[in-house]
């Protein structure tokens, strides 16, 4: 589950990548992708048949094992609701619906690093207070001739002349954040020619988008030849809460000037036009 900038971080914590694959892990990240509107699989039905849809999912991590880090972070979880249907309202015009909500929070990786850099990767205390469970990526790293990372001992922070690949997952947790989305459209079908029109929405707390768009089909030489035309329009505006914790691993040249600052927050401000045209 990918992580956008807009959702609210709080404590980040190391976790130590398995060496063998997480095949398991891929397949159900690949199974819950594949209910986000457009990649929904739906099952044939015949042409003109009335019928709704309905399909809920929901998918979540198991707990993490962590580096003797503390840990409250709650794993990935995504719950996704979807619905959809098409309806004759005569025997040449239909109308369809969508509408999907999914919702999803826990803790999302960030960027890896290595386990063995000095003194930012395992937790220490300060006044009592155990820290320093986010790596710290500008921190001492001894390598061997081979650029292996050389561990260190957690506790007097020496070198311990061992070889350590592993790697360790900066995860940062992000608060319930739900996105809506809705569509319609509309088509009417003539002896040689058809239109279809329609519109939707998708909303979530720090982003919004609204589009449109129309179609249709010219029958010619007894139908053994058609020409299709459509035309779409989308506006999308953002206005996200950069995460001050992953800031460090962000690089925003390409967009420095749409940042504003506000009440100690950066502030990712934009928006955006895209228009689409198709003919064949």
């Amino acid at each position: 589950m990918p992580q956008r900038p807009g959702s609210n971080h709080h404590l980040k914590n190391p976790e130590i990548q398995s060496a063998k694959p997480r095949n398991t892990t891929l397949q159900a990240l690949t199974s819950a992708a594949l209910v986000l509107p457009g990649l929904l699989i739906t099952p044939g039905h015949a042409a003109g048949t009335d019928r709704i849809n309905f399909q809920y999912s929901r998918y979540q991590e198991g707990e993490r094992n962590l580096y003797g880090a503390p840990n409250n972070l709650k794993p990935i979880s995504a719950d996704v609701l979807h619905g959809s249907g098409i309806f004759s309202l005569t025997d040449r015009t239909k109308f369809s619906f969508g509408y999907t909500q999914d919702t999803w929070s826990g803790a999302t990786p960030v960027t890896t690093t290595p386990l063995a850099t000095n003194g930012g990767n395992r937790p220490y205390t300060v006044n009592g207070v155990v820290v320093g469970a986010s790596p710290i990526l500008n921190s001492t790293i001894l390598l061997d001739r081979d650029l292996n990372p050389i561990g260190t001992d957690p506790i007097t922070k020496q070198s311990t002349g061992v070889v350590d690949t592993r790697s360790v997952l900066v995860l940062s947790s992000a608060s319930p954040e739900t996105r809506r989305q809705a569509n319609f459209g509309l088509s009417h079908e003539w002896n040689e020619s058809a239109v279809n029109v329609g519109g939707g929405f998708s909303r979530e707390r720090d982003y919004q988008s609204s589009f449109g768009n129309i179609g249709g089909r010219l029958d010619f030489n007894q139908k053994l030849t058609s020409v299709k035309f459509g035309g779409g329009y989308t506006h999308s505006q953002v206005g996200a809460i950069l995460d001050g914790d992953s800031s460090p691993y962000i690089t925003k040249t390409a967009y420095a000037q749409q940042i504003v600052n506000r009440s100690g927050s950066e502030i990712l401000k934009g928006n955006r036009q895209d228009w689409i045209a198709n003919v064949g």
